[in-house]
């Protein structure tokens, strides 16, 4: 595995320990968002382009929002919830 797909996949990592731990106080999502911006500056040293971070950030924010949305939506009648919450566009690979 080269340096810039290791790179890539601690991101990713990062992003889903962010959108995955909601219980934090202010203080410490605001210092985490602030190391996830610094690691995101860092990628230009592996040659990351800003097209890639997008597609690592947006992946983990589908993964996020699909897995919340069907938490929060179980038992309820499908007619009644929108089409963009019920099938979110999912990232092109």
């Amino acid at each position: 595995m080269d340096k810039k797909q290791e790179y890539l996949d601690y991101l990713q990592a990062s992003f889903r320990d962010y959108f995955a731990d909601i219980g934090q106080s202010a203080t410490e999502r605001a210092k985490e968002k602030s190391f996830i911006n610094g690691l995101m500056v860092a990628g230009k040293i592996f040659g990351v382009t800003s097209a890639e971070l997008q597609q690592a950030l947006s992946r983990e924010q589908s993964h996020r929002v699909s897995d919340s949305t069907k938490m929060a939506l179980e038992g309820q009648d499908l007619l009644e919830i929108p089409t963009y919450i019920r099938f979110p566009k999912q990232p092109e690979s």
